[in-house]
């Protein structure tokens, strides 16, 4: 029996004690004062039946005498269970060590305590608003909770900071969880104590992930993203099941502005590069549409130098299947295109692709993602494809981003190996300079010792990975899966012209990471973001085009060092 029925059980005693007292007292003496009825009615809780001298008692006197005395001791009981309940809670939570703090109660923040619960983790959910119905379920559930004032000054002393392993924020808004990320890691002092906090909104992500270093910072919806890009390639062929090697016109149309479809945009705009295609073609439709553009490019300047982007205004929502409809007509057949149908609600977005899909003459290379609603519970379409229901991305290895980041760091690691072996070669051969060039970058240094900006390229070059693999033929999704001989043995059965189109493609995939994170041409001078190399394939130098071969043919090399690490990179 829950808590909740446990006190309602007992007022319904208390109410039903009263009521029968009152009567029976009333039956016996009905010549007395309501004020004394109500006292002798009283006395009943308290074991004191007024010894009445009638014989036989009214049915309801009798009654009460027994319920409320019961009623009292089964309130002392409750009372006592209740403090010894919660004097072992606090104790539980005041001998934690080595546990997982979740700031928050949300749908997203529990799904993320289940899974690290799951997993085997000690988990202390830290509620600063959410009540203690959502206190008494986490319990439930098999983890710990705490209700404490976001301003308390012994927030960190209450969660047990220093003696946890890792500290998640994750509440509804985003200052509170930035105020508290660096309260939490203020708090930790010298202890060595990763913090993650989540931001919603992805321009507030990026300037807060370039400025403070001490914190992690993660956006949900962009690892939503990152996902839905991988699992939903947009390069795909519905006739091969996986990637068209030599598709050239790959096209995208956005129909609602909000906080996934802006990730969305992000996402494709720094990964959506391929052999073949100049650039990825992204429509806009919305209401507004704008503003939508304004905002755009007012968070990233140079979002035109990784996509060709259009920006259609939809009167009402109600229109925008219309829109696409007209848009797709004017779309030449070869063009393969993916619709990321948001709506304002899931059966808006329902009925509108499935306008779109019926109405649309060119099916062949169109797919059209929409999220789930009760509509499409049985939907069976190739065609419409029913995105997972938003607590399926609350896991860990997503949200903290480990599993994108143990990619990037064997990324990473594989270039660093290779700048080491050139840095060798130029001592050898006495060219010191040369040497102290490569030993001068700021990115020559271990994936610990990397900035948050400087990781977050590796994670652009990481989810480019499965692309450069599809471009090479292969059907798999995860790099973890693939075979590196065959990788091998793929790349080394490329001519000229296709190593020089997926050269270029590394190359526009390289130069996207660093246009969207506010870098500029010019004279390199890394502080001020200026690099010569933002240019097209075709300018740079043969050096720098054969470095891009290399990173198209060592791509078996950088399997191995994954496969060694024994993990899955998703």
């Amino acid at each position: 029996m829950s808590d909740q029925t446990k006190k309602a059980v007992f007022i319904f005693s208390v109410c039903l004690s009263i009521a029968l007292g009152l009567h029976g007292w009333h039956t016996l003496k009905p010549d007395y004062a309501w004020s004394t009825k109500i006292y002798a009615t009283i006395q009943l809780f308290t074991l004191e039946s007024g010894n009445p001298e009638e014989d036989p008692l009214p049915l309801t006197f009798e009654l009460a005498r027994y319920l409320a005395p019961l009623t009292t001791a089964s309130g002392i009981f409750l009372g006592m269970s209740q403090f010894i309940l919660l004097r072992t809670r606090q104790t539980k939570v005041r001998n934690l060590s080595n546990h997982f703090i979740i700031v928050g109660g949300n749908e997203r923040a529990l799904a993320l305590a289940r899974d690290l619960s799951a997993s085997g983790h000690q988990v202390l959910v830290v509620l600063t608003m959410e009540g203690s119905v959502i206190a008494e379920s986490c319990w439930n559930e098999g983890f710990y909770a705490v209700e404490v004032s976001e301003s308390a000054h012994n927030l960190p002393e209450v969660v047990r900071v220093t003696q946890a392993a890792r500290v998640i924020v994750f509440t509804e808004d985003d200052y509170t969880n930035l105020k508290l990320a660096l309260l939490m890691r203020k708090a930790a002092g010298s202890h060595h104590l990763p913090v993650l906090l989540n931001l919603d909104d992805e321009q507030l992500c990026n300037t807060v992930q370039n400025q403070y270093e001490s914190i992690a910072v993660c956006n949900y919806y962009r690892c939503v993203s990152r996902v839905l890009l991988n699992e939903y390639p947009l390069e795909f062929s519905e006739q091969s099941d996986f990637a068209a090697q030599d598709a050239s016109d790959i096209r995208l149309i956005i129909t609602h502005w909000d906080l996934l479809s802006r990730a969305f945009l992000y996402q494709v705009a720094k990964v959506a590069h391929y052999a073949n295609c100049p650039k990825t073609k992204v429509y806009v439709v919305c209401k507004g549409v704008e503003l939508v553009e304004q905002l755009i490019h007012a968070a990233y300047p140079h979002i035109d130098e990784c996509l060709e982007l259009h920006f259609l205004e939809s009167q009402d929502p109600e229109l925008t299947p219309n829109v696409v409809i007209q848009l797709l007509a004017s779309f030449p057949d070869e063009a393969l295109t993916s619709i990321l149908f948001l709506a304002d609600s899931p059966e808006d977005s329902f009925s509108g692709s499935v306008r779109i899909k019926d109405q649309c003459k060119k099916q062949e290379n169109l797919r059209i993602l929409l999220p789930q609603s009760p509509l499409s519970g049985s939907l069976e379409d190739r065609q419409l494809c029913v995105l997972p229901d938003s607590a399926v991305f609350c896991n860990a290895h997503m949200l903290l981003q480990d599993s994108i980041d143990h990619l990037a760091a064997r990324v990473h690691q594989t270039w660093y190996e290779e700048i080491s072996e050139r840095i060798k070669q130029c001592l050898d051969r006495g060219d010191t300079p040369q040497a102290e060039r490569y030993q001068n970058s700021p990115y020559f240094k271990p994936w610990t010792a990397l900035r948050n900006e400087q990781k977050e390229e590796n994670r652009g070059a990481a989810d480019h990975l499965a692309i450069k693999l599809r471009a090479l033929g292969m059907a798999q999704k995860d790099p973890a899966d693939m075979d590196p001989a065959e990788v091998d043995a793929a790349a080394a059965k490329l001519n000229g012209k296709q190593l020089e189109a997926l050269a270029e493609m590394e190359h526009q995939r390289w130069a996207a990471v660093k246009w969207m994170t506010g870098w500029t041409l010019g004279p390199r001078h890394d502080p001020s973001k200026r690099h010569p190399n933002l240019v097209t394939y075709q300018e740079l130098d043969e050096p720098t085009k054969q470095y891009d071969r290399d990173q198209i043919l060592g791509t078996g090399k950088m399997l191995r060092a994954l496969a060694a690490s024994g993990k899955k990179s998703h």
